[in-house]
């Protein structure tokens, strides 16, 4: 027979611990790493007592920079019953003994008694000056997820350019166009030049300009176009081989708008919340992110970030 909570973590991680009561302390080890999100976790430790010199087993052992915590961690669902003041009492008469510890944290998947609250108020009176923080961590309900994000809509629009149904109007200057007459061979009236323009040159024949139309012109939402126009002074195109002074260039380019829509989903099927000792929501853990985690053989808690390495 397993607890809800045993359920629910066989679902999310696809077995359940052979100890009962290890699959909440390893919910409870998560969690108190995504408080902080720095340090190291340690499933299941051992820590000996400086003056009984007792070996105790500590379901959570969180070491970071600013001290180490010990943290407890209970699973009362199946009875349906809060943790009590004399679970709270376990946990202090502990940390005096524990000089590596600095404070303790206790985890329940079922709440505190009005008790238990009480004396984790002042528990740092009895505990030579070590605090004891709760937390409710348990699967979340409707009333917790009220007013919770689940889902982020952008709707997105661009225009795309239609190169081939653009249309482009050169103003060449008179010495321009004189340029292109002495390229009329005798008794010609009229003839065709087929001129490829991916720039601009001097008078002297070195490129001087590229042809950019990304940096000129906006796109005008209400014709779906772009045009823009190049005062070029100074500035040749070349026309088989011959330089000719060009005064201007203009173009106008149609455009298609596509629209479409991306939605960001928090779409897990199973979602842990954990309140702080005064039922205030603190964070939600979805299936997905917990998935994330995992336990080596000594019982470290290693996050994505360390599995990836």
């Amino acid at each position: 027979m397993t607890s809800p909570i045993e359920d629910i973590f066989e679902k999310i991680f696809g077995y359940v611990p052979p100890k009962r009561g290890t699959a909440f302390e390893r919910l409870a080890a998560i969690a108190s790493y995504m408080l902080e999100k720095k340090g190291q976790v340690e499933h299941d430790a051992r820590v000996r007592g400086k003056f009984s010199e007792t070996l105790y087993q500590i379901d959570v052992l969180h070491s970071a920079e600013g001290g180490t915590k010990m943290g407890e961690a209970k699973d009362y669902s199946e009875q349906h019953e809060k943790v009590g003041r004399g679970d709270l009492q376990k946990l202090s008469g502990a940390l005096p003994d524990l000089d590596s510890i600095n404070e303790g944290i206790f985890f329940s998947a079922t709440g505190f008694t009005g008790p238990a609250k009480k004396y984790a108020a002042v528990a740092s009176n009895l505990t030579g000056g070590k605090p004891i923080s709760l937390y409710e961590l348990r699967p979340s309900t409707k009333l917790d997820e009220k007013g919770f994000l689940k889902t982020i809509v952008v709707n997105m629009r661009a225009w795309l350019p239609l190169p081939s149904q653009a249309k482009w109007s050169a103003c060449l200057t008179e010495s321009g166009e004189k340029a292109l007459k002495a390229l009329l061979k005798d008794g010609e009236k009229s003839r065709t030049f087929n001129v490829t323009i991916d720039g601009f040159w001097n008078h002297a024949g070195s490129k001087v300009l590229p042809l950019d139309l990304t940096s000129c012109g906006l796109v005008d939402t209400t014709t779906n176009k772009q045009c823009a126009c190049f005062l070029l002074k100074n500035h040749f195109i070349k026309v088989e081989g011959a330089l000719v002074e060009i005064r201007g260039l203009e173009y106008e380019i149609p455009f298609n708008c596509h629209e479409w829509e991306m939605k960001i989903t928090d779409d897990s099927e199973q979602r842990f919340v954990m309140l702080d000792g005064k039922g205030k929501v603190l964070m939600f853990f979805p299936d997905k992110q917990l998935r994330n985690f995992s336990f080596d053989e000594s019982g470290v808690l290693a996050p994505q970030s360390h599995k990836s390495k």
